[in-house]
């Protein structure tokens, strides 16, 4: 146990002296940037396509560089270089940009290949995907981020695993089809529930209700999916096949034809899940 403890004990130490660049300064850069901070690892240079961009974020990090550069070789050096960059950017940051031979280059993305950083010459790739939203107003815990890493090779591999568990205590190696997959799930799960929380708030709004009637049963349901498969334990009128009240609420958003039909969509793909689930006690 105590032999175990002091090689844990290296590893952290050995890869705490690995410098990480960061190239973005969105949602997701800022918030490397302070989980890496927080781990005690070194970044030398923040790099965004607005200069201004990439000042005002190495403003928060003693002694890093802020460039709009894309060769890297003439910069301060990095052991890794996190592109942390819009997934519609990436392939044309990639034919831009030049790095220091040796690096290992990874993108943040969870829909895009490792595949696509294939055209940097002389380095090591692989992606560092962190599971999570991210807004630079709201703080986040990275020891509770899941953190899914590819690598193109075992020692790109070893580096991103190791790097991840100095800010996550849930690191997993994932290959490319399967993190697409996560990805599909996360975009339900996470977009476009919160869209769907922002009509319900538009819909409070408009009839000059307060929003925070619905928290409680928003929590609920977010608490109550992670204890049960979400579709036996699904409520509400398209649930029960209640068409009067299903039909009530489509009179409600005559004026939204637009919500009309997302309310539609969204009844009959609950009843196509209810023809396949079992019933399980009496829904609310």
């Amino acid at each position: 146990m105590l032999k175990r403890k002091a090689a844990n004990f290296a590893l952290s130490k050995q890869v705490k002296k690995m410098k990480v660049a960061i190239i973005g300064a969105g949602n997701v850069a800022t918030h490397l940037v302070k989980g890496l901070q927080e781990a005690g690892i070194e970044i030398p240079v923040i790099y965004s396509r607005t200069l201004a961009s990439a000042q005002k974020l190495a403003e928060e990090v003693p002694g890093a560089v802020a460039t709009d550069a894309t060769d890297f070789r003439q910069l301060p050096n990095a052991q890794v270089y996190l592109l942390a960059i819009p997934d519609g950017a990436l392939p044309q940051y990639v034919q831009n940009a030049v790095f220091p031979e040796g690096a290992l280059v990874a993108h943040t993305s969870g829909a895009q290949p490792m595949e696509l950083l294939t055209s940097l010459a002389g380095v090591e790739t692989g992606v560092f995907y962190p599971v999570q939203t991210f807004s630079k107003e709201k703080e986040l815990d990275w020891r509770r981020i899941p953190i899914c890493v590819e690598g193109a090779s075992p020692k790109a591999e070893e580096t991103l695993l190791n790097l991840g568990k100095l800010l996550s205590d849930q690191v997993v190696l994932m290959h490319g089809q399967a993190r697409k997959q996560l990805h599909v799930a996360a975009v339900f799960a996470c977009n476009f529930t919160n869209h769907l929380w922002g009509v319900a708030q538009e819909l409070l709004q408009k009839a000059e209700l307060p929003v925070n009637l619905l928290e409680p049963l928003v929590l609920e349901t977010v608490q109550k999916a992670f204890q049960f498969p979400p579709f036996t334990v699904q409520t509400g009128p398209a649930r029960r096949g209640d068409a009067n009240t299903l039909q009530a609420h489509l009179q409600l958003l005559q004026t939204q034809p637009h919500y009309q039909h997302l309310y539609q969509v969204l009844t009959e793909s609950i009843q196509r899940a209810a023809e396949n689930e079992p019933f399980f006690g009496k829904q609310a």
